[in-house]
C-alpha cells in the first residue's frame, strides 16, 4: 500500500476476502448491479461493462447505497474531491480492509480498483442489509415480544402497541383532526386482545354486576329481620340449654342404672356360685345317704332344716307376693293422683295464659306435673319455685283484693251518707 494520504485498516486489518481473484471480483459486481436494479437506481443503463467505475459513477453509487442507512442524507459525497470524505464515512462504518487515498485517486487502475470494489461491496452488503432486514423488522427489533423476565411471548409489546397508535393519531393530526376517538378505541381493543381479556365475559360480568347490585337495592329496601332473628336466636339458645340439662339428666340416670345393673350382676354371679356350691353339697349328702355313710339322727336333722327351708322360702315368696300387690295398689293411686295432678296443672296453666301470669323472669307461667323414675320424682326443684312464685302471686292478689274491698266498702258508705244528706 501507499503510505501516501490518509488510510484505514492499516493496523490489525481484518478483511478476508479474495479482492484479487477475478471470480470473486465479477460476482461483487453482479451483486451491486443486482441491488441497483432492485432498488431502482436512477442509472438504469449501467452493466458489467462500465466497471471499473468512473470517479462520478462511484459517487453516485455510493451516495445512493448510503441512503438506505441515513435516508435523510441525499449526497454524503461530493462529486469532487470525495476521496477524505469516502475515507472518514468507511471510517465511521467500521470498514474491516485497509484503504488509502492514493486508491480512490487511481480508482480505474488494476491496483487499486479491487479495494475499491471491495468497499463498494461493503456498502452494497450494509444497504441490503438495512434495506431487507433491519428496516422492514424495525419495530419488531425496537419493541421485541418479551416479558418482563425477559422471555418471549406470543403476546405484542405494550409499547408497541402505543407507538403505532401514536402514529396513527400523528397522522390523524396532520390531516387536521384534534381528537382521536376511533385511535383511541382501536387502542383500548388491541390492549385488551393483546392481554387475552374476553369481552363477552366482561360484558357478562357487567349485566351480573347490575344485576347484583338492583337485588343489593331490594335487599337494602326491605325491612330489617335482626331483631326478631335474634329472639329467635336467643330463645333457641335457651331450648338448646334446657335441652342439654336434659341430656345430663339422662346420661346421669343411664349411668346409675348401668351401675345398678353391675351390681345385679355381682350379685347374680355370687348367687350363682352358692347355688353351684349348694348343688355340689346336696350332690355329696344323697351320695353320703345312698352309701348309708349318713346317721339315722343327721338324716332327721337335715330332713328338719330342709323342711324349714322350705317354709322360710314359702314365707318370703308369699312376702314377696304382698308387696308386689301393694306396689300396684300405690301405683295406682299414684297414677290417679297424676292424672288429678295434670287436670290441677291444666287448669292452673289455662288461667295463667288468661291472665297473662309471668314469673319475675318475664316467662309465662307453667306448671309441670313430676314424673316418677326409680322411686324419685323429677322437676320439684322447678315447681317448688312456682310454687314460691305462685303463693308471692296469691299473697299480693289478696292484698289487693282486701285493698279493693276495704275501697269499695268506704265509697259505699260514703254513698249511703250522700243518700242521707240527699233525702
Amino acid at each position: 500500500l501507499s503510505g501516501r494520504g490518509s488510510q484505514i485498516g492499516t493496523k490489525g486489518g481484518k478483511d478476508t476476502r479474495p479482492l484479487g481473484d477475478k471470480v470473486f471480483q465479477q460476482s461483487q459486481v453482479r451483486k451491486i448491479l443486482d441491488f441497483l436494479r432492485m432498488t431502482n437506481y436512477p442509472n438504469d443503463s449501467l452493466t458489467s461493462k462500465h466497471f471499473p467505475l468512473s470517479s462520478k459513477e462511484f459517487v453516485c453509487i455510493f451516495n445512493f447505497l448510503y441512503s438506505f442507512l441515513d435516508p435523510r442524507t441525499d449526497s454524503v459525497l461530493p462529486l469532487t474531491r470525495f476521496d477524505e470524505e469516502v475515507l472518514k464515512m468507511l471510517k465511521t462504518l467500521h470498514y474491516p480492509g485497509n484503504l488509502s487515498r492514493s486508491h480512490f485517486v487511481t480508482m480505474g487502475s488494476l491496483h487499486s480498483w479491487p479495494t475499491v470494489l471491495g468497499s463498494l461491496s461493503f456498502m452494497c452488503d450494509m444497504a441490503s442489509i438495512y434495506s431487507q432486514k433491519l428496516f422492514p423488522n424495525i419495530i419488531a427489533l425496537g419493541f421485541p415480544n418479551k416479558d418482563e423476565s425477559g422471555f418471549t411471548t406470543d403476546r405484542e409489546s405494550k409499547e408497541k402497541i402505543q407507538y403505532e397508535h401514536h402514529l396513527d393519531c400523528w397522522h390523524e393530526f396532520n390531516n387536521g383532526a384534534d381528537e382521536f376517538p376511533e385511535q383511541l378505541r382501536a387502542l383500548n381493543e388491541n390492549l385488551m386482545e393483546n392481554n387475552g381479556v374476553d369481552v363477552e365475559r366482561l360484558e357478562f360480568l357487567g349485566q351480573q354486576k347490575t344485576g347484583l347490585e338492583q337485588e343489593l337495592g331490594s335487599l337494602e329496601e326491605r325491612g330489617s329481620k335482626k331483631v326478631e332473628l335474634q329472639e329467635q336466636k336467643e330463645a333457641f339458645k335457651l331450648d338448646i340449654s334446657k335441652m342439654t340439662d336434659y341430656l345430663h339428666k339422662i346420661e346421669s340416670h343411664i349411668n346409675e342404672k348401668q351401675e345398678e345393673g353391675d351390681s345385679k350382676t355381682m350379685e347374680l354371679e355370687e348367687l350363682c356360685g352358692r347355688l353351684e356350691g349348694t348343688r355340689a353339697e346336696v350332690v355329696d349328702l344323697r351320695s353320703n345317704c345312698e352309701q348309708g355313710k349318713v346317721s339315722h339322727l343327721e338324716v332327721e336333722r337335715n330332713g328338719v332344716l330342709i323342711g324349714e327351708r322350705r317354709r322360710q322360702g314359702e314365707t318370703a315368696r308369699q312376702e314377696v307376693e304382698e308387696m308386689e300387690k301393694e306396689v300396684w295398689q300405690k301405683e295406682i293411686k299414684v297414677s290417679r293422683g297424676k292424672e288429678g295432678m295434670d287436670t290441677l296443672a291444666k287448669q292452673i296453666n289455662s288461667l295463667a295464659m288468661q291472665e297473662g301470669l309471668k314469673t319475675q323472669a318475664g316467662e309465662t307461667i307453667c306448671l309441670h306435673v313430676e314424673t316418677f323414675q326409680g322411686g324419685r320424682g323429677e322437676g320439684t326443684s322447678a315447681n317448688n319455685s312456682m310454687k314460691t312464685e305462685l303463693s308471692e302471686m296469691a299473697r299480693s292478689s289478696r292484698t289487693l283484693t282486701r285493698n279493693t274491698e276495704r275501697e269499695l266498702q268506704g265509697v259505699v258508705t260514703a254513698s249511703g251518707k250522700f243518700q242521707e244528706e240527699v233525702a
